[in-house]
């Protein structure tokens, strides 16, 4: 019985209702699908970091035996040791580069380490000046003196195939543009973490990288709960349809008396309210208008003939009877 109360659910309007919410369900899913893959990257690429940034610091020539060989990307945040001289005359910014809200620059010096090749170091971060001018490089705090042990961390190079070095100044770190680098570690630049002697002035470090996993694993939850509430809705819909269709049938059939409705004049309200509170001869406004000339009353208060009200008192009775029998039906039906 109760399979059959839902046969509507065949006809062609329900069939597009359901089809539409399937497919929004399967896209959901599939929206859901793809920012849980993004999650696990991020995870991924958060892992490696942490090993690689807290890691043990190895020689650069074990990481980069060639300085043309590129730096894996699971090597990205690689710590590592170096040992060479600085190169400060060959010292140039990095525009663009912003910290804690502030334009600034990166300061880039290459590095030449005991195997002849030549590592793009970044020192450190200076602010613009007072009017966005780069600083100049004869202020910069100098790198140490002689031969230098470093450790830092190895990046991948930027793409800058459309950039040309212009004077003091690089938009993207890539080894292969910097002036003064004849022979350059071309898969890698380095941040600086330490100099072994330490300089007489340090610049201001670079911040971590940063493992913020963002906000993917919400989103997939919430596509997820999207598809369950659009196939919840036609459910829900379904239901109250038949409580509908089995309230109407019910009522055809007089197990139930028929539910009447009133069409409520709100324009004959209000003015039935205001011409009350002008107190018209007609008498007290009621709710649906003018309540028009007081009934005469009999003895003992009793009135003397059948009153127009009583007809609002019958429909009103008939109403909560009805109401009565419906939620009867609901209960008969496990609703």
């Amino acid at each position: 019985m109760a399979a059959e109360s839902y046969h509507f659910i065949l006809s062609s309007r329900w069939l597009r209702y359901i089809a539409l919410a399937v497919v929004a369900a399967i896209a959901c899913g599939f929206l859901a699908n793809w920012q849980n893959n993004r999650r696990e990257a991020r995870d991924a690429e958060i892992a490696h970091i942490n090993a690689n940034y807290h890691g043990d610091a190895e020689p650069l020539s074990a990481i980069l035996p060639e300085r043309d060989t590129a730096l894996p990307d699971e090597l990205d945040w690689k710590r590592f040791e170096a040992r060479g001289t600085y190169d400060a005359d060959s010292t140039i910014l990095v525009r663009n580069r912003s910290l804690d809200g502030q334009a600034g620059f990166y300061v880039l010096v290459p590095l030449t380490t005991e195997a002849g090749g030549e590592l793009a170091v970044v020192r450190g971060w200076v602010p613009t000046g007072q009017t966005g001018e780069a600083p100049d490089l004869s202020a910069l705090p100098a790198p140490p003196a002689g031969e230098v042990t470093i450790t830092g961390w190895l990046r991948t190079p930027q793409d800058a195939s459309a950039e040309t070095a212009s004077e003091n100044t690089i938009r993207s770190i890539d080894p292969v543009i910097v002036p003064g680098m004849s022979a350059p570690y071309t898969g890698a630049y380095a941040q600086l973490d330490a100099e072994d002697p330490a300089p007489a002035e340090r610049m201001t470090a670079l911040p971590p990288p940063s493992t913020d996993p963002g906000s993917h694993l919400s989103y997939t939850f919430q596509w997820i709960v999207f598809g369950i509430m659009i196939l919840g809705g036609v459910v829900y819909a379904a239901r109250r349809e038949r409580i509908s269709r089995d309230l109407e049938a019910a009522e055809q059939a007089g197990r139930v008396p028929r539910t009447d409705y009133v069409v409520v004049d709100k324009d004959a309200i209000a003015a039935g309210r205001s011409r009350g509170r002008a107190g018209t001869p007609a008498g007290r406004a009621s709710r649906y208008g003018s309540a028009g000339p007081r009934r005469a009353v009999g003895r003992r208060g009793a009135p003397a003939a059948t009153p127009a009200g009583a007809t609002a008192v019958t429909a009103r009775r008939k109403q909560g009877s009805a109401e009565d029998a419906e939620d009867a039906l609901l209960d008969e039906q496990g609703f």
